[in-house]
């Protein structure tokens, strides 16, 4: 059975060229593909900017981050995959990467899940860190919701 998407996330996700086909389907009102503003219109559905979009879906992942629906790596992955890429978040930074939305310490965590993986890649072995950088994420992940979150 498929679900109906949710049409503000799926005009976020197109805004960043990140929308899956069935979204895409949804937002245009048929098979064709073909997303318009009359379409949009025809939905009540508003096309977010490309800072509208990247704010909506790090409320969606961070949000499943910090409440347990998602296991923080695969969250924090989509953060990366789904946001911060597509939305050019990195040229946006000042200081450090994702500072311009708050996503600061979340993308150093990555760096530090891409660590593990490349360390266990070499030894063979499970890195002993994954409960705690977890446990980071989730809480960077609760103190961003409650900062950020609408």
């Amino acid at each position: 059975m498929n679900e109906t998407p949710n049409l503000d996330i799926a005009a976020a996700r197109y805004v960043l060229g990140t929308a899956t086909p069935e979204e895409i389907e949804a937002l245009s009102g048929s098979v064709s593909g073909q997303v318009t503003a009359a379409s949009l219109d025809a939905l009540g559905v508003p096309l977010p900017s490309n800072d509208q979009a990247a704010w909506t879906l790090l409320e969606l992942h961070i949000s499943a981050i910090a409440h347990g629906r998602v296991q923080p790596e695969e969250g924090l992955r989509l953060v990366i995959e789904e946001v911060f890429r597509p939305a050019g978040l990195s040229r946006r930074s000042r200081y450090r990467l994702g500072d311009s939305h708050g996503i600061d310490r979340l993308v150093a965590l990555q760096d530090v899940y891409d660590d593990m993986r490349r360390s266990e890649r070499r030894s063979n072995t499970p890195d002993r860190r994954q409960t705690q950088v977890d446990g980071q994420v989730t809480l960077a992940a609760m103190e961003w919701m409650a900062t950020n979150a609408s």
